[in-house]
């Protein structure tokens, strides 16, 4: 073999190993951007589910504190955010109430819908609120002082 063909082998050789530096290198830095992407991600998730296990406590410590906070606002508003968080405590006795005020009050109209009632279809939705409150109080806070000891880890 030739000292020229040789030569150019040689220089084959370096430009595939080059080349094969080159995407490697990019191949890591790609990898390196993904698990910091991913990490960040699950930063913003163990974040939201922080805030979520925040919004529960501040709303059991709110209720019977706040008079416009009512129970079956709270147990709606628990109830959602423990779904947010994949968390069943239905079957709980100490929580049952809340996941029985909730289901208890679907039919009701919200928000927007709730406005435009007349008055005595909100009367009649607010005395059905009021009944089921009444007749789960004491399961209700039962659930207020396990909530708020619950631990959500």
């Amino acid at each position: 073999m030739s000292i020229g063909a040789f030569s150019i082998i040689l220089a084959l050789c370096f430009a595939v190993i080059g080349v094969s530096i080159y995407f490697i290198v990019k191949q890591l830095k790609l990898n390196r951007q993904r698990e910091e992407r991913i990490q960040a991600g699950e930063q913003r998730l163990k974040e939201e589910r922080a805030k979520r296990i925040e919004s529960i406590q501040v709303i059991m410590q709110a209720i019977e504190q706040d008079e416009k906070l009512t129970w079956t606002e709270a147990s709606i508003r628990v109830k959602n955010l423990l779904d947010q968080l994949s968390i069943d405590l239905s079957e709980h006795e100490h929580v049952q109430a809340i996941y029985a005020v909730e289901a208890g009050t679907q039919h009701i109209p919200t928000h927007e819908q709730w406005n435009t009632l007349p008055l005595s279809a909100r009367r009649k939705f607010r005395d059905e609120m009021e009944a089921l409150e009444t007749k789960h109080i004491e399961q209700l806070r039962q659930a207020k002082i396990y909530l708020l000891a619950y631990k959500f880890d």
